[in-house]
C-alpha cells in the first residue's frame, strides 16, 4: 500500500514537473534562507550566556568642551585602582580590542588578518580560559610570552608541538607558552593571539591615567544589590582623577551579555558588535523571504490540487477513502519537501561562508546539529500537515457532480489571494532593488569623490619597527629612494592620510578649553607629494629649528574657541606653538566621518616618537615592479626591519569595504526575492492561462490577434506589479534617507534610477507572462473549442 502511494506521489510530481520545479525552487531559497535566518537569531541573541558567574564591562562617556564620546576604553590603573578601593569589587580583568596585525611573522613569512589582543595573566584566570598545552600560572608574565588558539596551532604547526616555538611581531621576537582552546563562536572577544602586556611596559608605552594605551575592563562584584553604591564610588574616583572644567568622565556597567546586541552607541567597540537595528534588518528580511516561498508553495500546490479535483473525485467513487487521499497527498508533499530540504541544505553549505564573511557573523552549521534537525523536521511537519488539507479541501467540500462537472471554487477565479501575494513579493523585490541600488550609488560616490590630495600614483612604505629610527637614516634612504627613476617625491608622515588620525588636546590662544584636534606629523616635502596648498599664511620653513615650533591648520580649526588669525599661539604638553598657515581642506579621516580640526606639525618625536611611514610619488607604467625596487632598498639598508607596501589607491579603497559588503548582501537578498517572485508569478499565470483556454480561444475564433490577447494577459498582472511599485516607493524612500543620514558625505536617491531598475523589473515579469501565454495562443482554436 506504501509503496503504491510512493509510486502516485512521484508520478504526479512528474506530471506536473513545471509546478514541482517552480515550487522546488521558490522552498528550497525559503527554507535555506530561514535557516539561516534562524541559527543567525540562535547565535545573536546568545553571545557570552555561558559564563557561571555575572560579568560586566565598565563603558564610559566622555564630555570634553561639551562634546560626548561615549566608548569601552579604560586606562590601565583603573582595574587595579578600583579593586583596592572598593570592597564590593571581588576582581577585574583587562584586555585591549582584538585587532588584525599585519605584522605577524612565521619562518620569515608575513601572515595578514591574524587577530591579537594584549593582556595579562590574570585574565586567564578571570575568564577561566584552560590551556591545553603551557603553564597557565605563569603564561603572559614575560614580555616575549605569547600563547595562541587551538585553530592557530592546527593551522600553523599540524604535526609538531609549538611549545618554545619563536615567531615574529612588529620586528620582535615572541615565544609561544601556550595553547587555547578557541572562544566560542558566540565570544564578542575573539583572537587568534594573545600577547603580554609585559611587552608594552618593557617598551615604555603609556599607561597611565591620562591617555595612552586602553583597555577593555571588566569586573566582578561580591554582592548585586551593593553594585549601584559601588558604581557611585566608581565614579568618585574618576570626578577626583579626570574632573576639570571641560573635562569630565562618567562610567556605567553593561553585563557581558548585553555587549554584542546593546554597543551600537559606543566609538571604537569591538567588531564583532551589531546594533539592534541591523540585526532586526537581516531577521526581517529572512522572515520575509520565508513567507513569501511558503505562500508560493501553499498557493501553487493548492491551485495544481483543484486542477486535480475531477481525479481526486474519482479515486473516491472507486472506493478511496478520504484519509487514504490526504494520505497520498502527504507523502507528495513529503517528497518536495525532503528534496528542498536536502538541496537548501547543500546550498546553505557553499553559500555560508560568504554571507558570514558580508554580515560579520560566525554561524556554523557544524556547532547546531540538533537544532538544524529540529527546525527541519518542525517546518516540515508543519507544512505538510497545512499544505495536505488546505489542498485537498474542494474534495472534502464538493459534491461528486460538483466536481466531476468542474464546479469547484477553490482557486478562486477572482484570485484575490495570487494577486495579494502578487503585490506582497514584487513590493517586496522593488523595496530591496531600490536600496540596495541606493547603496551601491552610495559607495560609487564615497569612491570617486574628490578627497582634496593627490593619492593617484602615491604609495606608502610602514616601516614595522618597535624602535623610531634616527632621522638621519631616514634622509639618506629618503636620497637614495630618488635616484631611482620614476621617484617625483618623498616624504615622510606620521600616519597615511584619508584613513584616519590620532587625536590630542591642545589650548588654543586665550581660551581655557583643550579640544581634541587630529594631528598629522611630516616633512616638509609632503605638502608636495599629495598635492596640498597653503590657502592663507605660509608653509613651513627650511629651518628644522623654526620648523619645530610651527603649526599648520585647518579650516574647521579657526572656527575653535581661542581662534585669533594667523599667529594664534597653540600650547601642547606645555610646549608652545605658533599657527603659521592655513592648509586647503582636505579629507584626512574616511569619508563617513565627520570634518575635525587638524594639526600639521614637523616635530613628531615627543607625541609620536617618529615618522611611521615614507610616502613615495612615482611616475612609474608599472607599479608593482617599482614598488618591489622601493622593497628591495629598504632590505638592503635595513635587513633587520620589516616594511609593508601600500598603494594609496587601494588603502583608501579598502576604507569602504564594510560598504561593499552590505551592497552584496542586499544583492543576494534581492535576487533571492526576485527568483521567488518571478517563479510565483510564472505559477500563477500559467494556472491562469490554463483555466482561461477556452476564452482564450473564443477570443481568437472571434477576430481578437495574438498580440491582443497576450496584451490582455500583461495588463491583468502588470497594474498589480505597478501597485506594488507604488507601494514600494515611498517605503524605500523613509528606509533608503534613514540609512543615507548616517553619512556626513552622501549623495541624495537618484529616484530616476529606482525608475528605470523598476521598468527592468516589469520588463522580466513582462517576458515571463508573455512566454507562458506563447504555447495557448498559437493553439489552433479547434482543437480547444471542438469538445463543446
Amino acid at each position: 500500500m506504501y509503496k503504491i502511494y510512493f509510486n502516485l506521489a512521484i508520478r504526479n510530481l512528474w506530471k506536473n514537473y513545471q509546478n514541482t520545479l517552480i515550487n522546488l525552487l521558490g522552498l528550497t531559497l525559503g527554507l535555506g534562507s530561514a535557516l539561516f535566518i534562524f541559527l543567525f537569531y540562535h547565535l545573536e541573541t546568545n553571545f557570552d550566556n555561558y559564563y557561571n558567574e555575572d560579568i560586566y564591562r565598565v563603558n564610559y562617556k566622555l564630555n570634553w568642551n561639551g562634546k560626548i564620546y561615549n566608548h569601552a576604553h579604560a586606562n590601565y590603573p583603573h582595574g587595579a585602582n578600583f579593586k583596592e578601593d572598593i570592597d564590593n569589587i571581588e576582581d577585574y580583568a583587562i584586555i585591549d580590542n582584538p585587532f588584525e596585525s599585519n605584522s605577524f611573522y612565521l619562518n620569515n613569512e608575513n601572515y595578514k588578518g591574524i587577530k591579537m589582543s594584549v593582556t595579562n595573566n590574570h585574565y586567564l584566570h578571570f575568564f577561566n580560559i584552560p590551556l591545553l598545552k603551557g603553564n597557565k600560572e605563569t603564561a603572559l608574565k614575560n614580555k616575549e610570552d605569547i600563547l595562541i588558539s587551538s585553530s592557530f596551532a592546527q593551522r600553523f604547526y599540524p604535526n609538531e608541538d609549538p611549545i618554545g616555538k619563536e615567531v615574529e611581531i612588529y620586528g620582535d621576537q615572541f615565544l609561544i607558552k601556550g595553547i587555547f582552546q578557541d572562544q566560542p563562536t558566540n565570544s564578542h572577544l575573539q583572537y587568534d593571539v594573545l600577547t603580554s602586556i609585559e611587552f608594552m611596559k618593557a617598551n615604555d608605552y603609556f599607561l597611565g591615567w591620562g591617555g595612552g594605551s586602553v583597555f577593555n575592563l571588566y569586573l566582578k562584584f561580591k554582592h548585586e544589590n551593593e553594585i549601584p553604591n559601588s558604581l557611585a564610588k566608581i565614579n568618585k574616583i574618576l570626578k577626583d582623577k579626570y574632573e576639570e572644567d571641560n573635562y569630565s568622565v562618567v562610567a556605567s556597567i553593561q553585563p557581558i551579555t548585553d555587549i554584542h546586541l546593546k554597543s551600537s552607541h559606543l566609538e571604537y567597540d569591538v567588531d564583532t558588535s551589531r546594533s539592534y537595528e541591523n540585526y532586526w534588518v537581516i531577521i526581517s528580511i529572512g522572515i520575509i523571504i520565508l513567507a513569501l516561498s511558503l505562500l508560493n508553495f501553499t498557493v501553487l500546490y493548492t491551485a495544481q490540487k483543484d486542477e486535480e479535483v475531477q481525479t481526486l473525485s474519482l479515486m473516491k467513487i472507486y472506493g478511496a477513502h478520504q484519509r487514504d487521499i490526504l494520505f497520498s497527498t502527504s507523502v507528495e508533499v513529503s517528497l518536495m519537501i525532503a528534496f528542498a530540504v536536502f538541496v537548501s541544505f547543500l546550498g546553505l553549505i557553499l553559500i555560508l561562508p560568504f554571507l558570514n564573511q558580508q554580515l560579520n557573523t560566525q554561524v556554523q552549521l557544524s556547532n547546531y546539529p540538533l537544532l538544524i534537525l529540529l527546525f527541519y523536521f518542525g517546518v516540515g511537519g508543519l507544512l505538510t500537515f497545512l499544505l495536505s488539507y488546505t489542498s485537498l479541501r474542494g474534495v472534502k467540500k464538493s459534491s461528486l457532480v460538483s466536481s466531476l462537472n468542474g464546479n469547484t471554487q477553490l482557486f478562486n477565479s477572482k484570485g484575490r489571494g495570487e494577486k495579494a501575494i502578487l503585490i506582497l513579493q514584487f513590493a517586496m523585490v522593488f523595496i530591496l532593488s531600490f536600496i540596495g541600488l541606493t547603496i551601491y550609488n552610495q559607495h560609487q560616490y564615497l569612491l570617486k569623490k574628490d578627497l582634496g590630495f593627490q593619492h593617484e600614483n602615491v604609495l606608502a612604505l610602514n616601516l614595522k619597527a618597535l624602535r623610531d629610527l634616527p632621522q638621519k637614516e631616514l634622509d639618506t634612504f629618503k636620497q637614495e629612494v630618488k635616484k631611482i627613476a620614476g621617484v617625483e617625491t618623498v616624504s615622510f608622515s606620521s600616519q597615511m592620510i584619508g584613513l584616519g588620525l590620532t587625536q590630542n588636546g591642545y589650548k588654543i590662544g586665550d581660551s581655557e578649553k583643550f579640544p581634541n584636534c587630529s594631528a598629522l606629523f611630516v616633512d616638509t616635502d609632503f605638502l608636495d607629494c599629495f598635492g596640498l596648498k597653503i590657502k592663507d599664511g605660509e608653509t613651513f620653513t627650511s629651518n628644522p629649528n623654526i620648523n619645530k615650533h610651527q603649526y599648520l591648520v585647518n579650516d574647521a580649526f579657526t572656527k575653535l574657541d581661542g581662534w585669533e588669525g594667523l599667529g594664534t599661539k597653540v600650547q601642547r604638553n606645555e610646549d608652545d606653538f605658533k599657527v603659521v598657515g592655513i592648509v586647503s581642506d582636505f579629507s584626512f579621516n574616511d569619508l563617513t566621518k565627520e570634518e575635525m580640526p587638524l594639526i600639521i606639525s614637523t616635530y613628531p618625536y615627543k607625541d609620536w616618537g617618529g615618522f611611521r611611514y615614507i610616502n613615495i610619488k612615482y611616475s612609474s607604467a608599472n607599479p608593482i615592479s617599482f614598488a618591489h625596487k622601493i622593497e628591495d632598498l629598504w632590505k638592503k639598508d635595513h635587513p633587520d626591519i620589516r616594511t609593508q607596501v601600500f598603494f594609496y589607491d587601494n588603502a583608501l579603497m579598502n576604507n569602504y569595504n564594510w560598504l561593499q559588503g552590505q551592497q552584496q548582501v542586499g544583492l543576494f537578498f534581492g535576487i533571492i526575492t526576485l527568483l521567488i517572485a518571478i517563479a510565483g508569478l510564472w505559477g500563477i499565470t500559467r494556472f491562469s492561462v490554463l483555466k482561461r483556454t477556452k476564452e482564450v480561444s473564443l477570443r481568437r475564433v472571434n477576430g481578437a490577434t495574438r498580440g491582443q490577447v497576450i496584451l490582455l494577459f500583461n495588463k491583468s498582472y502588470l497594474q498589480w506589479i505597478l501597485l506594488s511599485f507604488l507601494i514600494a516607493i515611498p517605503i524605500a524612500n523613509y528606509f533608503g534617507n534613514d540609512w543615507l543620514s548616517s553619512f556626513p558625505n552622501r549623495i541624495s536617491i537618484d529616484y530616476i534610477a529606482w525608475f528605470i531598475l523598476g521598468g527592468f523589473i516589469a520588463l522580466l515579469s513582462i517576458v515571463t507572462i508573455t512566454k507562458i501565454c506563447w504555447k495557448v495562443v498559437n493553439t489552433n482554436p479547434s482543437e480547444v473549442l471542438r469538445d463543446l
